[in-house]
């Protein structure tokens, strides 16, 4: 019989009719305690990251605990055994026994315990994070306040490599850059924050032609707009495809439109700052981005040649550390512009930078270059995107160019809890088709999920 793993930490006790029992003064005694508490508690089931699962009842969910088939996390065990109404003796010590023993198994957790190690299940078919208010496994304190999801739960979208140019700026021409972003636009309404990797610069007299030499007509910038775009990433390899001038405009489009950049910038200096974000809890997150080799000459040189962040290790460990250290920052997201490589797993370099940048204290890591799906990973269980994909881009001419993913980030106190991937596949009109078929998405999971990678 398969183990199916159950951790709950936090307040919550079961509404009336109930059918678990344990005993009487070991429940008075529990219920006491938690009485004093008067907190308001999440729970979630999860599984590994790399699970095909998206939903479990929760008669499922009391039944399995009763019966002992879960288990359950020990510094949760007290919590988890009064919501159930019985003692659970199948106790593990950490959320890493889990995933390593059992990644397909099913876990329980609070907010206090979630780990983006893990992927959150529907309950009864609601997402909390979707429909916070619908969501079964939430338990109102004795203060009677009900969770406030909008004051602690940062949402934040992360994409992979845009460039409206050549066959999609043409697509615009004749359907307009809405017909480019139709189908994306209900997953980022939500968002506080999106992320848009854009590799093109704007210029006047852009001509959307056949090449390598990109530019982005001033008009298709909607397409960011249409997104909500908030965040934009400049390590880029065309953003100078046609000289420092469309940078600078470019650049200074964004400030107008109240986009924050990082990544890049009008020096080297402004390049390697930071971006600091705010999130709706007061926590501060940070960015900062790279260019490993800045083939093209898009790199920051001096104060008169803008572009993006040129990737130096001993450079890396300083500003992180002082991302860390310094600003305090609760997580420090990198990402790094890689040399490309049409294939799903990582180069000998991607995995080397991406291994010392965790080492230096980033807590996510990610390639913002791949035009082509990579693998996904762990180290030290900091999560390692080696590559996302194309986002909105026009290449169609193989498989592997079409299929890409989107992250569904959600912070909680400072810390990114679940990074959900959506699965999308580039069609024929040069438009993002989303979500994925599910055939579609079970197979850029084969690749790029890989259970010595997301569980090592």
């Amino acid at each position: 019989m398969r183990k199916i793993f159950f951790i709950i930490s936090g307040l919550a006790t079961m509404s009336a009719g109930g059918f678990f029992l344990c005993n009487p003064k070991q429940t008075k005694n529990i219920e006491k305690s938690f009485a004093e508490k008067q907190e308001t508690v999440v729970l979630f089931a999860v599984t590994g990251f790399g699970s095909e699962k998206e939903n479990i009842s929760l008669d499922t969910l009391k039944i399995n605990y009763a019966s002992g088939e879960i288990f359950v996390l020990e510094k949760s065990k007290t919590f988890a055994d009064d919501f159930f109404r019985t003692d659970n003796k199948n106790i593990v010590k950490t959320l890493q026994d889990f995933v390593a023993k059992n990644p397909e198994g099913i876990l329980i957790c609070d907010l206090e315990n979630l780990h983006v190690q893990t992927k959150a299940l529907k309950i009864n078919n609601v997402s909390f994070f979707e429909e916070a208010k619908k969501y079964p496994l939430i338990k109102t304190g004795t203060d009677k306040n009900p969770f406030d999801f909008k004051k602690h739960i940062t949402k934040f979208m992360h994409t992979g490599v845009t460039a409206i140019a050549r066959a999609s700026g043409r697509v615009a021409d004749v359907k307009g850059t809405d017909f480019l972003t139709e189908k994306l636009k209900p997953y980022f309404q939500e968002a506080d924050f999106v992320h848009i990797s854009n590799e093109v610069s704007m210029s006047k007299n852009c001509e959307y032609k056949v090449g390598t030499q990109f530019c982005t007509k001033e008009r298709d910038f909607q397409a960011l707009l249409n997104l909500r775009c908030n965040v934009v990433e400049l390590t880029g390899n065309h953003n100078r495809d046609y000289g420092k001038q469309p940078f600078i405009e470019t650049f200074n489009w964004y400030k107008k439109h109240n986009i924050k950049t990082f990544g890049g910038g009008l020096s080297p200096e402004q390049a390697n700052t930071p971006l600091v974000i705010t999130l709706k809890d007061g926590k501060k997150i940070g960015f900062i981005g790279f260019n490993e080799a800045c083939p093209l000459g898009e790199c920051a040189k001096n104060d008169q040649e803008p572009g993006a962040n040129f990737y130096e290790k001993e450079k890396a460990r300083q500003v992180i550390e002082k991302m860390k250290k310094e600003l305090k920052l609760e997580t420090v997201i990198v990402s790094v512009q890689f040399s490309e490589s049409d294939t799903y797993y990582p180069t000998s370099s991607q995995k080397r930078i991406c291994k010392d940048l965790v080492d230096f204290g980033a807590d996510v890591v990610y390639g913002s270059q791949a035009h082509q799906v990579q693998y996904v990973g762990f180290y030290k269980n900091k999560p390692v995107f080696y590559g996302l994909g194309n986002f909105m881009f026009d290449q169609i001419h193989r498989i592997g160019v079409r299929q890409g993913f989107f992250l569904k980030n959600y912070f909680y106190k400072g810390k990114m809890v679940q990074s959900i991937p959506v699965f999308t596949m580039i069609d024929q009109t040069r438009r993002v088709a989303v979500p994925a078929t599910t055939q579609e998405a079970k197979a850029i999971r084969k690749e790029i999920f890989k259970s010595e990678l997301l569980y090592p």
